[in-house]
């Protein structure tokens, strides 16, 4: 188990993309790797909160990637990546035209995270899950907001 843990962790800077490319589409392609990854780190916490015996290193390695990835959220969205780009994207103009609310969403998000990630640390089942299920709000909160339905 410890080297699966070390396994993730070590795989986290490989994922990592940076958030500013040269060009909107870059950036673009850049951030959905992100969101992607963002996504598989989320579902394996879910996951592991299913499980009659979750395994807390994997929520523990995991929850790091979360709270790595959402600091890094708001310098995802640079001026000009918007739908104004001509690049499919499911960011909504919003991210954009409200930015003190997008901030907000994110930081909620980034909060998050890190409460799931210190439950984690403490080997807290119950927390764990409680902290997911704050995470998860916070994810349904800023797609309902700032994301496109059919993305």
């Amino acid at each position: 188990m410890r080297a699966r843990t070390i396994g993730l962790l070590g795989g986290l800077a490989a994922i990592v993309t940076p958030a500013v490319a040269q060009t909107p589409q870059q950036t673009i392609q850049a951030r959905q790797a992100n969101f992607k990854s963002i996504g598989k780190a989320t579902k394996a916490v879910f996951d592991e909160t299913r499980k009659p015996s979750p395994d807390l290193g994997v929520v523990r390695a995991n929850a790091a990637q979360l709270v790595t990835l959402s600091s890094q959220l708001p310098r995802w969205f640079p001026k000009g990546t918007g739908p104004e780009a001509g690049v499919k994207t499911g960011a909504k103009a919003e991210i954009w035209t409200k930015p003190a609310e997008f901030r907000t969403a994110a930081v909620n998000f980034n909060k998050a995270a890190r409460a799931l990630n210190a439950a984690a640390t403490k080997g807290d089942g119950a927390a764990v899950g409680a902290a997911a299920r704050t995470l998860g709000g916070t994810c349904k909160g800023c797609h309902d907001s700032f994301r496109t339905k059919d993305d």
